[in-house]
């Protein structure tokens, strides 16, 4: 059954005013109005809700019994309205969803949860696998995900990004590897066995893809998921590993790892935060975007 929620505001004020003329003047509605809200309440209810007793009305058990609830919910609808407009993040309960890509999630969520229980102690963060770039659109309009962060893409008008962090290429070896021992040249890259790390399972990654442009092609001897589990495989062994130089830096402070320039300049990486239109002028969503601005800057 529908029910027009402003009856309850209506039972509301006659519950607190004891009195149909007190509770329209509270309400700025004419008494009609209110005795005509009340009709449908009781209908609803099949009960009086209140009884006249001289001046006043007298609120039936039914009435008494579902005041706190009708009260509570008004307040809960009160609250969303207002958080509608601004976000508290010393109060805020709010839980946030972020999709990241798997390369950038070490290097990220350390420096931003340390911000988020600072400023926004009871707030809660999902880091959700990376969105495929087919259905990016799709999940931050629906609000699967609140903010997306990956390298740029082709989007549509209805996609909001803007640049976080500029990036580049390394080659990454265990400390000792004998190709890093002097420069590392393009020949010996090339010759040397290389870790992909990359969350799909065929395909070329992102270095190969811009190495083919050139006519050149390295030989995979490893197709892992996590630069960690690469990092860990190189440090036992004489592979070679790329990565971006931010995250390349962090596993280094982990690890007994070398970092050498590329031997063959490719193009940056440029990292962006994505967000859908619907959202721009939310509070709560601008100040996510304003703590991930934040946390690219110190990372």
């Amino acid at each position: 059954m529908k029910i027009d929620l402003n009856l309850f505001v209506v039972f509301d004020a006659i519950y607190c005013e004891g009195n149909i003329t007190k509770a329209a003047l509270a309400l700025n509605l004419s008494q009609p109005a209110v005795s005509h809200s009340l009709g449908k309440l009781r209908n609803y209810f099949d009960d009086p809700l209140f009884v006249r007793q001289g001046n006043e009305m007298r609120p039936t058990s039914v009435a008494n019994n579902v005041i706190a609830d009708i009260r509570e919910a008004l307040h809960q609808l009160q609250v969303c309205l207002v958080q509608s407009r601004q976000f508290e993040p010393l109060t805020s309960r709010k839980n946030f969803t972020l999709s990241l890509h798997g390369s950038l999630e070490a290097s990220y969520l350390p420096v931003l949860m340390e911000r988020m229980n600072k400023e926004s102690p009871f707030t809660k963060l999902k880091s959700h696998k990376r969105v495929h770039r087919n259905e990016l659109e799709i999940k931050l309009a629906s609000g699967d995900i609140d903010l997306a962060i990956d390298i740029l893409l082709p989007v549509s008008d209805n996609i909001l990004h803007t640049q976080l962090q500029e990036d580049q290429l390394v080659v990454v070896a265990r400390k000792g590897h004998p190709a890093l021992a002097k420069k590392l040249s393009l020949e010996e890259y090339l010759k040397q066995h290389h870790v992909l790390v990359s969350s799909r399972s065929t395909g070329p990654g992102m270095e190969d893809f811009e190495l083919a442009r050139l006519g050149l092609h390295r030989k995979i001897g490893l197709r892992c998921q996590h630069p960690f589990s690469a990092c860990r495989v190189i440090v036992g062994s004489d592979m070679l590993l790329t990565l971006p130089k931010t995250a390349a830096k962090m596993y280094s402070k982990l690890l007994e790892l070398t970092i050498s320039p590329m031997p063959v300049e490719l193009p940056n990486i440029d990292v962006h935060l994505y967000w859908h239109v619907n959202v721009d002028l939310d509070p709560a969503n601008k100040w996510l975007r304003n703590q991930m601005i934040i946390t690219a800057s110190h990372t």
